[in-house]
């Protein structure tokens, strides 16, 4: 079956199926001069079906990737020929795609059940899902991955590695990648994960994102000096915070409507230690606190990547908004952009 949609929050493993799936189409080496990559949020019908129409170059196979097109028709609740639009046409194609041709419809992220291109592309597709591993299923995935690696980790180190990272397999893999170099085919155990992989100046950035979190001004402009005069680079320290507060946002969000602790667990990627750290804090907020923090996060990485403002600069005025968030459930004012004091 040619066409494939690939969805879910487990970004690394969704892109490691895309590059398998492109490697075992790549018979004769050709593949790459026959991929072609397309914005699925600008994408019209006419140009998808003529892209993937167009016959391969000196080899057997076409590969047209589409990038956010089911984010597209996601709230939609018309019904699907009215959601669907020009892209009813779309879909009758999908059901006959040439021989030669592989579309895959990729999403980074939750992609609703009722969304009516994946509900209309289904029955003509081979649908995978990613979604975030639970805790224990962290833990298999790191010694299947060691086995690949040729990595001797004790059981120990793996569980000290799943309590450090959580599910976040990209920073995972990369951790595995740095101890089986690091090994040279020895045994590696607490000691070398927590030498390679937790040094100081990570505690440190953990400080920093917890000493936001919970309103403690002066520990986090402290910090924010502290890891910028060591070389951190302010943009790392920014996705760090953004991802925590993707946490915080979605953890307040689901305890409003009652999500138990396995459900937390699982939408947020933590173990229960650092998912009881992650809840405290959320409970601090409002939603809509939570919200306004979120929007200051994008506001200071747009007008970083813009040169509005020095990076040092955007991350300390940043890091004293987010320490002046209003506590409690009824919290009302939002954090405006304001010059830390030195």
């Amino acid at each position: 079956m040619p066409l494939y949609i690939f969805y879910g929050q487990d970004s690394f493993s969704l892109r490691e199926a895309l590059r398998e799936l492109r490697a075992s189409l790549d018979e004769d080496g050709s593949l790459m001069a026959n991929t072609l990559v397309l914005e699925g949020r600008q994408v019209q019908p006419q140009e998808l079906v003529s892209a993937c129409s167009a016959l391969p170059f000196l080899g057997a196979h076409r590969v047209v990737i589409v990038e956010g097109l089911l984010g597209r028709f996601q709230g939609e609740g018309r019904g699907r020929r009215a959601a669907l639009g020009p892209w009813e046409s779309f879909v009758q194609y999908a059901g006959q795609l040439p021989p030669h041709a592989h579309l895959v419809l990729v999403e980074e992220g939750t992609v609703e059940r009722g969304n009516p291109l994946l509900q209309a592309l289904a029955p003509h597709a081979q649908v995978r899902e990613f979604r975030p591993l639970w805790p224990e299923e962290v833990t298999r995935w790191v010694v299947q991955r060691c086995q690949r690696m040729g990595l001797r980790l004790s059981p120990q180190a793996v569980a000290l590695l799943a309590d450090l990272l959580g599910n976040d397999l990209w920073a995972l893999n990369s951790e595995l990648e740095k101890l089986a170099t690091y090994a040279g085919g020895e045994a590696v155990g607490e000691r070398e994960v927590q030498l390679l992989v937790a040094p100081a100046r990570e505690l440190s950035v953990f400080a920093l994102i917890d000493a936001a979190a919970e309103g403690e001004g002066e520990a986090a402009l402290r910090l924010s000096r502290q890891l910028s005069a060591q070389g951190e680079s302010p943009l790392h320290l920014l996705a760090l915070l953004a991802r925590h507060y993707r946490r915080l946002l979605l953890a307040r969000y689901l305890l409003e409507r009652g999500a138990s602790e396995r459900e937390l667990s699982q939408a947020t990627g933590l173990p229960e230690r650092p998912l009881r750290r992650l809840l405290r804090q959320a409970r601090r907020y409002s939603l809509e606190t939570l919200r306004a923090a979120y929007r200051r996060l994008l506001e200071a990485d747009v007008a970083i990547k813009r040169g509005q403002v020095a990076e040092e600069v955007a991350l300390e005025e940043l890091v004293y908004d987010l320490t002046r968030l209003p506590a409690g459930p009824a919290g009302q004012r939002r954090p405006g952009r304001g010059r830390a004091g030195g």
